[in-house]
């Protein structure tokens, strides 16, 4: 009888050992309410899910607002160690240097872990770009953004420029480097440091076009798009001129304002000196959230 007692107190205790791993990888669930937006992650990852979770409830008001959504559909956003790896369909289409991904058609968020915490990028941009993506899709669901538009507009709802960003797209109109917005109509070059050009670009065309009616004109203009069915279309009949037309005089504003000679006069040790306090205060903003990425890890 003992024998028997022992027999299956071992295979209890082996049974328990096997499930253990399942038990540790299964994937938990946090919903946003009042917001239809689920979070779905491993148990391993609840640090950063409750801070993805956190942001979303912030940031999301705010978002709705600047694009004038009044509804917002169900939106799905997964914490995963890879989210080049989390669906084989998409490793071609996601960069190896990002660190989440708004897949437009199924209204879902991949978040990259091991990106998340520890690029240069915070959670706290990061969450509110991607959503920016999806809001805006559903926003204006008949009518495909260039991407010019389209980041520009995220890059400004997530308040994502810096004086770092500054400095580098002067540098990138000033030595050339900088790609034109006529050249942003549908994807990104898969290089990190011409993407990053291409990102500053974005942002800058974006915000140059509200500049004198203001972005409370965003949800507006973006009705028109809606209506027409067309961004091209829709430009053209809010702005009073082609997109072609604001291409050839962003470009023209650009190189105006960063390759006049009082700028290239600064080549020298004003410029060195100007580039040191730069790389300073990067330097130190790193340090802050990389201490803050720490803290989501242990």
């Amino acid at each position: 009888m003992l024998r028997r007692a022992r027999a299956l107190l071992l295979s209890l205790v082996l049974a328990s050992a096997a499930l253990a791993p399942a038990f540790a990888d299964e994937t938990r669930t946090r919903v946003l309410d009042p917001f239809p937006v689920t979070i779905r992650y491993q148990p391993r990852h609840s640090r950063v899910a409750e801070r993805v979770d956190q942001i979303a409830r912030e940031e999301l008001p705010r978002l709705l607002s600047e694009v004038g959504l009044s509804e917002l559909r169900p939106i799905e956003i997964v914490v995963t160690d890879d989210a080049r790896e989390y669906d084989a369909s998409l490793t071609r289409q996601l960069p190896n240097w990002g660190v989440a991904f708004a897949i437009l058609e199924e209204q879902r968020i991949l978040v990259d872990v091991q990106k998340a915490t520890r690029a240069y990028n915070s959670l706290d941009e990061v969450v509110p770009h991607e959503l920016s993506h999806l809001l805006v899709r559903q926003r204006v669901p008949d009518a495909q953004l260039p991407i010019w538009f389209a980041e520009g507009l995220a890059q400004w709802q997530a308040r994502e420029w810096s004086l770092f960003d500054s400095w580098q797209l002067m540098q990138g109109v000033w030595s050339g480097s900088a790609p034109r917005v006529s050249e942003l109509g549908r994807q990104y070059p898969a290089d990190e440091a011409r993407a990053q050009d291409a990102y500053r670009i974005s942002y800058a065309a974006f915000t140059e076009l509200f500049a004198e009616v203001g972005f409370a004109k965003l949800p507006e203009f973006l009705g028109v798009i809606e209506e027409k069915q067309s961004f091209s279309e829709g430009f053209a009949a809010y702005w009073g001129f082609t997109t072609a037309d604001y291409a050839a005089y962003f470009q023209d504003d650009m190189e105006r304002r960063y390759k006049s000679k009082a700028l290239a006069l600064q080549s020298g040790p004003l410029f060195g000196f100007a580039a040191l306090i730069f790389v300073a205060a990067i330097i130190r903003q790193t340090m802050k959230r990389r201490r803050k990425f720490e803290q989501l890890e242990e």
